[in-house]
């Protein structure tokens, strides 16, 4: 079976954004205002930044849309997208 470009891109980049919130909870706890704000904003932009990459990458054909319509924002997914929303196009 061929890679899942999307799928691959996504949880690589969940895998990074975990790993800065887990430095961010030792620095300065997980309750903590602060934590929750930059958790927030981490997600918001990780998120929004996927969705620019991925659009592009469907703009191109390379990659299409999930035929389960599953988001980015539901986290991961045991869809053949893994919960990025996207699968390689048939080209």
């Amino acid at each position: 079976m061929k890679s899942q470009f999307a799928k691959n891109i996504y949880l690589a980049e969940l895998s990074i954004t975990k790993e800065i919130l887990s430095l961010l909870e030792f620095k300065i706890g997980k309750n903590s205002d602060d934590y929750k704000y930059l958790r927030s904003q981490i997600f918001n932009s990780t998120y929004n930044n996927l969705k620019k990459l991925f659009k592009k990458l469907e703009t191109e054909k390379l990659i299409t849309k999930c035929p389960k319509n599953c988001s980015i924002r539901n986290g991961y997914s045991d869809c053949l997208c893994g919960g990025s929303g996207f699968i390689n196009s048939e080209n």
